[in-house]
């Protein structure tokens, strides 16, 4: 565990009242989320990621010029924070690494940031998961949603919130509002294999029709079942050829994938679990179903009526631009960023 110093030494005084105005912080992270963290890279600030676990997948995202893959801490580098986005055993790795670099940082304390993606598996006991994420030390918590917060057992007064931002300028070009094809489009990894969340037995009741499809990496026993796309530009084609996309969630915070279809003005038909309600109003941005029946109808009424599809998948594009833009997520990531260094001490 970090060590902290009992006395601010004359150095950690003079860079703690530089921290709140630095152009740039040196951020030592894990590759989780290509997307998201894509995204994050537009903050400006330079990332650092261990080789540890995940590897970057430039099927999903390029690497951005400002995110560095490295096996170790660079000796030049002075890092400002560390940035987890999971609560596995990669925190006890940064606290491990840092505890062996303090020698170089000359003892001075380097706060850790969990940004927490999941929800508690629902497979086992909730409340013991709970309990062990809030024993993990860390210096700041944030979530990706209000629900998400809750869920772990923390409060406004003890974490932040940044919900998903969404580049609207690279899921918006070249916008399809004609010429789509008849189908519900799925993008989901590993599907088979992931009913529990993602609600794959739902999703077969609902493909019995016939109109479904998967885009998504599959391996091992369900190699095979669907593809992935071959690249971000190759996603935002398949989104918008789909006439629906079908969101059969269950247990998700908030899939991506739902949020990109929609900022390409694709309609959607979605499960209501979670926080998906907060951001889909039945009948006016997309269409809310939680059983197959319900599913297949929606489904096939907007497959029938492009007018209606198209409505609706234009109200969700702009749901999109207006709560969840790339300008916000980047705005609220950097107070954020400066506020968990600047406070820590």
């Amino acid at each position: 565990m970090i060590a902290r110093a009992n006395e601010k030494s004359v150095r950690a005084i003079m860079r703690s009242a530089q921290r709140s105005t630095i152009k740039k912080l040196n951020i030592l992270t894990f590759a989780t989320h290509e997307r998201y963290e894509e995204n994050l890279c537009k903050t400006g600030h330079n990332f650092y990621s261990l080789k540890f676990g995940k590897e970057w997948d430039t099927t999903y995202a390029p690497v951005p010029k400002n995110y560095h893959i490295v096996d170790k801490i660079p000796e030049h580098v002075d890092i400002d924070l560390v940035l987890s986005h999971t609560s596995c055993n990669r925190i006890q790795v940064a606290h491990d690494l840092l505890t062996e670099t303090q020698g170089r940082f000359n003892g001075l304390p380097i706060p850790i940031l969990r940004h927490c993606h999941v929800l508690p598996d629902i497979r086992f006991e909730t409340n013991e998961q709970v309990e062990s994420f809030q024993s993990i030390p860390v210096s700041n918590n944030s979530f990706i949603s209000k629900f998400n917060r809750d869920s772990w057992g923390f409060s406004a007064d003890n974490s932040s919130v940044v919900e998903h931002g969404i580049d609207t300028e690279f899921w918006n070009q070249a916008w399809r509002l004609s010429s789509r094809e008849l189908y519900c489009l799925s993008v989901v990894n590993e599907f088979p294999s992931r009913d529990w969340c993602c609600g794959f037995n739902l999703w077969k009741e609902v493909a019995s029709s016939g109109f479904c499809r998967v885009v998504g990496k599959c391996t091992g026993e369900h190699a095979g079942f669907s593809q992935p796309a071959q690249s971000r530009e190759h996603l935002r084609d398949i989104y918008q050829a789909a006439a629906v996309f079908l969101n059969t969630s269950i247990h998700s915070p908030v899939p991506t994938v739902m949020m990109e279809a929609m900022a390409c003005g694709t309609p959607v038909v979605t499960t209501g679990t979670c926080m998906i309600p907060e951001i889909i109003e039945h009948g006016v941005n997309g269409i809310i179903a939680n059983d197959a029946s319900d599913m297949r109808f929606w489904c096939r009424e907007l497959l029938d009526k492009p007018d209606l599809a198209r409505k609706i998948g234009e109200a969700g594009r702009k749901t999109i631009q207006e709560r969840y833009s790339l300008d916000r997520f980047v705005e609220s990531w950097n107070k954020l960023l400066y506020k968990t260094v600047s406070e820590y001490r």
